[in-house]
Parts: C-alpha cells; structure tokens; sequence
C-alpha cells in the first residue's frame, strides 16, 4: 500500500449535515483530497457557504428534507443520474437535544428517530441499488460516544445512535459480498455549533467536567473526527467494515 491508497481523487462523495459543523469539515477536508462532493441538507444558502469553501470544481449541493423518508428514493433518483456512481456516502446530519426522561414526548423521539437513524436507512437503500455505486463503495456513519455510555438526559439521542451502530455492523456483513463497506466513528462531544449551543444551555461546569476532565487527549475539534472518515472512505481501509471506531480523545476511558 502506497500514501496514493489514502487519496480520494476521482471519487464521488454524497455528505449529509454539510452544511455546518463536522459535515462541513469533512466537505472540506474531501474536496481538498481531490473528492468531488455532493452536499446534502435542508438549509441550502448554508450548503451554498460550505460550497464555496470546497477546493476544485464540479461540486453539487442539494437541498433535500431528510424528515421526510418516503421521499429520499424519489429525491435521489435524478441527482444520482446526473452524479454517476457513488464512491463514498457519509452520514453526518442529526440533532443531540439533552432531555430527560420525564420532558420527553413521542413526537421528539420519533423526530431524532427519523433525523439521525431512519434517514440514514433510506439513503443507504436508495444508494446501494445496483448503477449507483462505483465498486468499494464506503458508507460512513457519524454516531456518538453517548451509545456506548450512560449520560444524563441523552436517553432517546443514544437510543438512535446505538441503532446506527447496530445497523452498520448488520448492514455490512448484509453488503460485503457486493464489496461495499459500512462502518461507524463515534466521537465524544466535538467543538461545533450544535455543542456550542449546549455548552452555553448547561454550562461551563458542565463543559469542564464533561468535557474537558474527560477528553484526556483534548477536546475535539471537527477535524479531529472528519480525518477518520477521510481514512474510512478511502481504499487505505480497504479491509476494514463493521468497524465503530472511537474517536473521544480518552473520553471514554474514565
């Protein structure tokens, strides 16, 4: 294996929740390993901002309603005409509310259901059809840290985060035989927006001990967690599949 296995030149890469935070770096960090990429989300002048960051051309962004599952087949049916096959898919769009158990009710359950799991079922099914997928494709799902611990309020985000994972691991050995990967990277909390907004919701005691007692190595920043997607998409994991990799900085060693 040389350093060009670690490339992603010519590939085509579809990436939800592109337009901030972890999606957008790995966007970025795609193109700038000579992907073409094709951004996927709701708010299109935030997809269009992520779009003028990318290095190259012939990049696409999609404005597209994950919430609305039996519309992602129809959705993606002409886009992926115009794209041609697929290299790589990375699901990064989903919500992380901190709610107890006793403020949850069926609707924001079934709407993190829908947002962080089902949507990522449906693409996948839709992309995994036969003429969508160049051979070796890599599905990437971002889930969480929080599927494999205990925390305080995160019961329903870590319910959709542990079905990802099990999804993954059964959907890779469902899809070795067409040579189609499917693995997991599940980080600790991560610098974003989103965590942003939390942090200043529950406060610098929270984020100090957290995050930053926690987080041995540090805390995260989006690359930290766009680099290994980078690795899982390109043929340098060839080998690898049903793998879920953790990526918290010692988080989850306490």
């Amino acid at each position: 294996m040389t350093l060009t296995a670690f490339s992603l030149a010519g590939h085509t890469i579809l990436i939800t929740g592109a337009s901030s935070g972890i999606g957008r770096t790995i966007s970025i960090r795609a193109s700038q390993m000579g992907a073409r990429v094709v951004l996927l989300g709701r708010d299109m002048t935030r997809l269009d901002e992520t779009l003028a960051m990318l290095d190259g051309k012939d990049h696409l962004s999609v404005s597209m309603d994950l919430l609305k599952l039996h519309e992602i087949e129809s959705a993606l049916t002409p886009l992926l005409k115009s794209t041609g096959p697929l290299h790589g898919f990375v699901h990064s769009a989903g919500m992380a509310p901190t709610v107890l158990l006793r403020d949850l009710d069926t609707d924001r359950t079934e709407y993190l259901m829908r947002l962080n799991w089902l949507s990522f079922m449906a693409l996948s099914q839709a992309i995994c059809r036969r003429g969508r997928y160049a051979p070796g494709l890599s599905v990437v799902a971002l889930a969480s840290i929080s599927a494999l611990t205990g925390q305080v309020g995160l019961s329903a985000y870590a319910g959709t985060k542990g079905a990802l994972i099990a999804s993954v691991r059964s959907l890779a050995s469902e899809y070795a035989p067409r040579g189609i990967r499917f693995n997991c990277i599940s980080p600790c909390p991560v610098d974003t927006p989103m965590q942003r907004e939390t942090r200043a919701r529950l406060g610098e005691e929270w984020y100090r001990k957290e995050v930053l007692e926690k987080a041995r190595l540090g805390p995260l920043a989006p690359e930290d967690v766009a680099d290994p997607v980078l690795f899982l998409l390109s043929d340098a994991s060839r080998r690898i599949t049903g793998t879920n990799m953790i990526v918290d900085g010692g988080w989850s060693l306490s």
